[in-house]
């Protein structure tokens, strides 16, 4: 990668300068590769109420948890590509520079999740304890907006604060629309699942810019471990393969397939929140990042992500329509509360950070 030590370069010069990350010029997604089934949903039928578009989202969000969103055929969904696009340009000056540099706005494990977060990290629940290839900064939705006093972040991010705050609005908002579709769906009131993640309150959301090194020559390390979302619900914008999810046909054994990146969409997924208030009606699916496929292998990978966690005071128990069902599964992670208590959303983040590892 070059070093740019000029960070009076404009950012769209400076990212032709770092990586070729446009779709046209990355190296082509293999054929023939096992790709997650996962439904692609069109954002102008969310909006329109198509009763058939809001049964695909329940029906993908009963079955893999993710599905790709079409942003291409709305304004407000080409705006949010639009603004995924400059942060992923950024994103290039963010990383691009000493990691001694980096640790300076380093997160506390157990204390936040907000801040950088270095490559090598171990999770403490990955039985093969492969150190992970990727690095990310999360820049919380509070601090940008003013919600909470704000920690310290690099200049790319602090000077581009007016850029974060129209992304995590806009990401939100298309993130409340689902959850919108879902509570629907299920017969409950519009609101029941937006009530919990609301965007003014103190929470656990953020945007998150992710670098995650080429495999040059290490071709089995792990991008991220298999993991869950801890939160209620995800927006992803990749550029690179590498992302996979576990098959749910029971023929295929758990299989991991391919979440293939598709030009014009992103991709949605739930976290275990959205599992905790359905009681296991819907799921969190399982995924990992892995080396990029083909020659794919040989580029630096980046995303944008922004997580959607309910706000602090939000108890983590079902809904009161999802309390007697049979099929309770548990959504806790590898924690259990002592003595059976109910935590907090902000408890329960805590809590599951500690086990990003060190």
């Amino acid at each position: 990668m070059v070093l740019i030590t000029n960070f009076s370069i404009p950012i769209k010069q400076l990212a032709k300068m770092i990586a070729p990350m446009s779709h046209g010029d990355l190296p082509a997604f293999p054929e023939g590769l096992p790709l997650a089934p996962i439904a692609r949903i069109s954002h102008n039928k969310l909006l329109q109420n198509d009763p058939a578009e809001a049964e695909k989202v329940l029906e993908a969000c009963r079955t893999h948890g993710f599905f790709y969103l079409d942003l291409t055929d709305t304004d407000d969904g080409q705006t949010l590509l639009g603004e995924s696009e400059d942060l992923l340009e950024l994103a290039y000056r963010a990383f691009d520079c000493p990691v001694e540099e980096k640790r300076n706005y380093a997160l506390v494990k157990g204390v936040s999740l907000f801040g950088y977060k270095e490559n090598g990290t171990v999770k403490l629940t990955d039985p093969e304890k492969r150190p992970d290839t990727t690095e990310f900064f999360n820049v919380s939705k509070d601090h940008m907006h003013g919600i909470t006093e704000s920690r310290t972040y690099p200049s790319a991010i602090t000077d581009n604060r007016d850029l974060f705050k129209q992304f995590t609005r806009n990401a939100h908002e298309t993130c409340m629309l689902v959850l919108t579709t879902l509570a629907k769906q299920l017969n409950l009131a519009p609101e029941a699942f937006a009530n919990k993640n609301l965007f003014s309150e103190p929470s656990g959301d953020h945007c998150r810019l992710t670098h995650k090194f080429a495999h040059h020559s290490d071709k089995s390390a792990i991008g991220l471990p298999s993991h869950t979302d801890f939160g209620s619900i995800t927006m992803l914008f990749n550029w690179l393969g590498g992302l996979q999810i576990q098959s749910h046909d029971p023929a295929k054994n758990k299989e991991w397939e391919y979440v293939k990146p598709v030009p014009g969409h992103a991709i949605i997924n739930l976290g275990d929140a959205m599992v905790t208030f359905t009681n296991g009606l819907l799921k969190s699916g399982k995924h990992r990042v892995i080396p990029a496929p083909g020659e794919q292998v040989n580029v630096d990978r980046y995303s944008i992500v922004y997580f959607v966690r309910p706000h602090d005071s939000v108890l983590m128990e079902p809904l009161p329509e999802f309390t007697n069902l049979a099929a309770h599964l548990k959504v806790a992670g590898k924690f259990e509360p002592e003595g059976g208590k109910t935590l907090t959303a902000g408890e329960w983040m805590r809590q599951r950070s500690i086990q990003l590892g060190s």
